[in-house]
């Protein structure tokens, strides 16, 4: 069953990330570059802090899911979003 602390999948996840929701971001490391290198921008722009994990499979069961997740999103309210600009620490750069 998946989780309501977080959402899955590229269009989830930039949609957490547009409208504030978005706490942090779980990239799998085996995720097509294609796929993630625009929702790493959006984090960069908005200062969320990306975390990097092993496999879409994993990544997929963190969630609840019963197939593989390029990336995720830890959900917040939006008083407990990270705020753009903040000091929180990214990984990875592309």
């Amino acid at each position: 069953m998946p989780r309501k602390d977080r959402v899955a999948g590229v269009r989830s996840v930039e949609r957490a990330i547009l409208s504030g929701r978005a706490r942090r971001v779980v990239v799998a490391r085996d995720a097509d570059e294609r796929i993630t290198r625009p929702i790493l921008a959006l984090c960069r722009e908005k200062g969320i802090e990306v975390e990097f994990v092993g496999t879409m499979k994993e990544l997929g069961e963190s969630c609840g899911l019963g197939v593989g997740a390029s990336c995720s999103a830890i959900l917040g309210t939006s008083d407990s979003a990270i705020e753009p600009g903040s000091d929180q620490k990214q990984e990875g750069g592309l």
